[in-house]
This record gives structure tokens, sequence and C-alpha cells, in this order.
């Protein structure tokens, strides 16, 4: 039998997981005005992957634009279906 998987595509910006799968991760809403409350508000990246790790998912890729604009990181997350 084949394997199966699921995948998450992690959203990173200020060293914070912002959306997962594209959803919001914050506790704030996403129309609050101040950034870095936004930001605050969701868990740190070490924090996250922690976590996750000890749900069975392994990070398998990263993408990062070089440039000095804060463009987001992803993260590419994997977890084997039983």
């Amino acid at each position: 039998m084949a394997k199966t998987f699921k995948y998450r595509v992690c959203q990173t910006q200020a060293a914070r997981v912002t959306f997962v799968n594209g959803r919001w991760q914050g506790l704030q809403v996403e129309e609050e005005a101040d950034p870095a409350r936004l930001y605050n508000s969701c868990p740190m990246v070490w924090d996250y992957l922690e976590s996750a790790g000890r749900d069975g998912w392994e990070l398998v890729a990263a993408t990062s634009q070089a440039d000095t604009t804060g463009a987001p990181t992803l993260l590419f997350l994997k977890k084997e279906v039983s």
C-alpha cells in the first residue's frame, strides 16, 4: 500500500508563524491596525515547530526571499497518515 501524507504550508514573518495553509494563527484579529501586535499574537517559529514535531509533523523544506522588504518565509511540513 502506498504511503499517504498530509502537508502544511506555514508562512512566517518577524520570527512568527502567521498563516498555516492560509489560516491566520494569531490571537489578534487580522484587521488590527498595529502589525507588531498582530505578529506578536502568533506563535514563535521554534515553538510552532517543536509543537508540530510532537504531533508527528516533519519540516521538509523552507524558502526565503533575499530582500529587505520583510517578505515572508515559507515552511513546508509533512506528516504520514495511517
